[in-house]
């Protein structure tokens, strides 16, 4: 007699293999479009490399007119150029995420593209998980020189290992990110529209709450629990804290394994949201 479970793993698998090749395939076309603006705007290389510093230097003034930095860094443990300069970093990590994801629907809809994305046989999901990882992986290398420098000055030849810790927890903050970010995108585009008021309302609250420029161990419990359903403020409080030399095991363990967790556990909301705005959209028709 036959294994029933045989032919099922045998006609899922290459169903499976498929998925992998198309989001590939999504990747790479994203990959050719982001990456032939980025190179033909040289521009866009100096902004990537200058804009944690500009924004660092901005909170730095502001720190240094209300403040002294010794205060800082018996509050913090951290230096206030070397912190505010892995937070803008981190900053703009995320941003790359929330901007690419919550936005391209709007854009796709101005542009009159939304009508192939929908007609396309392509899933919903990858596709819009695919939009983000070219323009991260350009935050990453060029965030990361940026970074650099400055990780040596303050903390010599271990900068190195700090900067590599930084970039390595960015990147899973931007994908533990990835599920939370594209069920709020789509799910305010099936109760609103594609409001962009709502977005900009929503977006400097969910990156204020990720505590990139304060401690999240300094804040108010309300705040501290607030900011704990945000998957990436899990990650970026493992970073402060190896920056302030606070790096115990269990304090780095169970941020990260809460940051994977929540993940996980609002990937369901993602698929849900994507199917109803995917079929709001066929149902509705697609302006054009």
């Amino acid at each position: 007699m036959k294994n029933p479970h045989l032919k099922m793993s045998s006609f899922t698998l290459p169903r499976e293999v498929l998925k992998i090749r198309s989001f590939a395939r999504l990747i790479r076309a994203e990959m050719v479009l982001v990456y032939a603006d980025f190179f033909r705007r040289k521009s866009l290389v100096i902004m990537y490399l200058a804009w944690p510093y500009i924004s660092a230097a901005f909170m730095l003034m502001f720190g240094y007119s209300i403040g002294s930095p010794q205060f800082f860094v018996e509050r913090v443990g951290v230096e206030p150029p070397l912190f505010l300069m892995v937070g803008s970093y981190l900053l703009f990590s995320i941003m790359t995420i929330v901007d690419d994801i919550m936005w391209r629907p709007i854009f796709d809809e101005s542009s009159g593209v939304l009508p192939y994305v929908i007609s396309s046989p392509t899933n919903v999901v990858l596709h819009y998980v695919s939009i983000p990882v070219p323009r991260f992986t350009l935050s990453i290398a060029l965030g990361a020189a940026a970074l650099l420098p400055i990780s040596i000055v303050y903390r010599g030849f271990n900068g190195l290992l700090v900067s590599l810790t930084v970039v390595a927890l960015s990147i899973l903050s931007a994908v533990v990110f990835i599920p939370l970010a594209t069920a709020l995108g789509l799910g305010l585009y099936i109760t609103g529209g594609e409001n962009w008021r709502a977005i900009n309302f929503l977006r400097p609250l969910l990156l204020t709450m990720t505590g990139v420029y304060y401690p999240r161990w300094l804040m108010s419990l309300p705040l501290y629990l607030l900011s704990s359903l945000l998957p990436p403020a899990h990650c970026v409080e493992v970073v402060q804290r190896v920056l302030a030399g606070m790096a115990e095991l269990h304090k780095i363990t169970v941020p990260l394994a809460l940051a994977i967790a929540l993940s996980i556990l609002y990937s369901p909301g993602m698929l849900k949201t994507s199917a109803m705005w995917e079929f709001k959209k066929l149902r509705e028709g697609v302006k054009v």
